[in-house]
């Protein structure tokens, strides 16, 4: 059924890119997720081709889903849906249209990889915009996004790593993904001291020395990770504020969608 719907997409055209849990997988930074994510443009005629696949595939509404607007795609609300998926029991989709701190749709598709899957050829988001996406407030994200700053590397993209040295420290937020990095790209340790934290530098210099670091380095590297994780989901939060806010004034006006809906040529 997964391959029928993005067959589904291809055939009205919509212009889509796969995005969070299965794109980390597909990226290796993952092992499993569960739904689908999407991001679409956010156009009129984009919505459209969009709902036309949906119908194709049957899809249904699920939980707390505005209507498929242009205006509350481009505010940033999710959309929910259920997909029919036979003996494989049913596909939880989710939907955005502008996707917090990943950019412009045509900026994401500019660098987005053609990645074969077991559903076809499928367009995904790249790594860079896929990092910021994941800066949610869910603590676990934070290791997959140090394994996607780990797996940037590997990537035909980057065609001169050491330009990307200060990114990856960035946004390397455990210490097991801080040793593989040092390990594998000891000149980072120069960036780490100069550019980003000097605690940082010295986990890099005393691993690659010995492969063993100070206890007191790690727990003042942890604590940095922690901080910044810290600050990431502060601002994850109050990036969900107001669109919550605007979520509960539609169900209190009874415009959310109804659960269980079919999606109709009239939604």
């Amino acid at each position: 059924m997964i391959a029928n719907f993005f067959q589904s997409l291809d055939r009205n055209g919509v212009e889509h890119l796969l995005i969070s849990g299965q794109a980390t997988v597909l990226y290796g930074a993952a092992t499993f997720s569960e739904d689908i994510d999407l991001w679409i443009n956010p156009t009129e005629e984009n919505r459209n081709r969009f709902l036309a696949a949906l119908r194709e595939s049957q899809a249904s509404y699920y939980k707390l889903t505005p209507p498929l607007t242009v205006e509350h795609l481009q505010q940033g609300h999710g959309f929910h849906f259920i997909l029919p998926g036979g003996e494989a029991g049913e596909i939880f989709l989710d939907v955005m249209g502008n996707p917090p701190r990943a950019g412009s749709f045509a900026g994401s598709s500019a660098t987005a990889r053609r990645m074969e899957t077991e559903w076809g050829t499928i367009r995904t988001i790249g790594i860079k915009p896929l990092v910021e996406l994941k800066k949610t407030q869910r603590l676990e994200d934070y290791p997959i996004i140090s394994k996607l700053a780990l797996a940037w590397f590997d990537q035909p993209e980057c065609a001169n790593p050491a330009a990307d040295f200060l990114w990856a420290l960035q946004n390397i937020f455990t210490l097991p993904e801080l040793a593989v990095f040092f390990t594998e790209h000891p000149a980072a340790v120069g960036v780490a001291t100069g550019q980003f934290h000097r605690e940082a530098g010295e986990f890099g210099r005393q691993w690659l020395a010995g492969g063993e670091v100070a206890e007191a380095v790690e727990q003042r590297v942890g604590e940095l990770f922690q901080s910044r994780i810290s600050g990431l989901q502060r601002a994850d939060r109050q990036y969900w504020r107001d669109i919550i806010r605007q979520l509960k004034a539609l169900r209190g006006a009874g415009r959310l969608m109804p659960e269980g809906e079919n999606v109709s040529a009239t939604n």
